[in-house]
């Protein structure tokens, strides 16, 4: 089977790619595992983390398991992060990139449409490849580091994680139409409207995906003031 986590699309994408290559992917034998997923912090989303806690034993006794990670530049040692929650190694490991969708921290930006769509375009030769890969059963490791992986992953993760893996900073601004589209579209169901129809997160089972600030039509989800002139994902993958 297949697990899959998108928070903005960058994974599905690729997970949908993917499956298009081996359209036999979701029932390819028992016994094999596959996870797409997005780096978050040089680490694995909290929800990934979550869905491994209730499911370690199915996925650690797979005959294969194969992880595709997207990232938007590198991932420090997120696939040692992986291998501690699973409690073994996956098999097949590769990290591919994506637009970047990180906009919380100074200095975090969108991509230039040009340097997205090169992005898109380089993994997209690379999915045949890595297709191939989980239908042959390779063993091997193919990610992109990045400099400093281990003070990202081991000293710059932790307080990410524990001060910025939160949504007590998101809010509306006095562009938002309460169209309600954060609201249909968190992967999480962790934003609701109050009495007077006002968008509020729930404070409760927030990911840090950040598809609401993503998918706002009119750029009126906010994280503090971290966000504040900041683009949007906006690349047509297709």
């Amino acid at each position: 089977m297949i697990y899959c986590f998108s928070g903005t699309g960058n994974s599905q994408w690729v997970a949908d790619k993917l499956k298009g290559c081996l359209p036999s992917l979701e029932e390819d034998g028992e016994g094999i595992f596959g996870m797409v997923f997005p780096v978050y912090g040089w680490g694995i989303p909290k929800v990934v983390n979550e869905y491994i806690e209730a499911h370690r034993e199915e996925i650690k006794s797979a005959q294969y398991v194969w992880v595709v990670m997207t990232c938007g530049d590198d991932i420090g040692y997120a696939d040692k992060v992986l291998s501690k929650a699973i409690g073994r190694k996956p098999d097949l490991v590769v990290s591919v990139r994506m637009p970047n969708t990180y906009v919380c921290l100074p200095g975090f930006d969108v991509d230039k449409y040009e340097v997205a769509t090169a992005k898109v375009q380089e993994t997209l030769k690379r999915i045949p490849d890595i297709a191939e890969s989980i239908k042959n059963r390779e063993t091997k490791t193919d990610v992109v580091r990045g400099k400093m992986a281990w003070m990202k992953t081991y000293v710059l993760r932790p307080p990410f994680n524990r001060f910025l893996v939160t949504d007590k900073y998101f809010h509306t601004n006095k562009r938002c139409i309460r169209c309600k589209r954060c609201v249909r579209g968190c992967p999480m169901g962790n934003i609701t409207t109050d009495d007077t129809g006002k968008i509020v997160w729930k404070h409760e089972h927030c990911t840090g995906c950040l598809r609401c600030y993503h998918r706002c039509p009119n750029l009126a989800v906010q994280f503090g003031k971290f966000t504040k002139n900041k683009g949007q994902k906006i690349h047509d993958f297709d």
